[in-house]
């Protein structure tokens, strides 16, 4: 679903987090985790807030459907809109201070929910 380009040999892992009451198991990626970061901190207020009310949207479909039903491209979309609602709460609206300071984002690729066990 997303349109960064990973190495396939990159370690990846699976994050078990809460995103709206629901636990979802969400695969990870550095590269990913880092561009996700860069990608909504680089797009302007109102665009984003439109994107999250599509990306909340899809997820509620998602859960409305039951996560066990998901199968295939389905899952992967409902796991990558988890993913994006994830980022979104570890940016936790400091989208602009985080464009200034890069030790911010620093912090957040630190947050617990997106460190890799590795």
């Amino acid at each position: 679903m997303s349109d960064v380009d990973t190495n396939e040999d990159e370690f990846s892992w699976d994050a078990t987090v809460t995103i709206q009451g629901t636990e979802v198991v969400v695969p990870l990626k550095k590269s990913v985790i880092q561009q996700e970061i860069d990608d909504q901190i680089s797009i302007k207020g109102s665009h984003r807030k439109a994107i999250l009310r599509s990306t909340i949207k899809k997820f509620s479909m998602g859960l409305k459907k039951g996560v066990e039903n998901l199968k295939g491209d389905s899952l992967k979309e409902f796991q990558w809109n988890a993913f994006i609602l994830l980022i979104d709460e570890v940016i936790a609206n400091q989208h602009l201070a985080m464009r200034n300071d890069p030790s911010l984002i620093e912090k957040a690729l630190s947050d617990p929910r997106l460190v890799s066990p590795e």
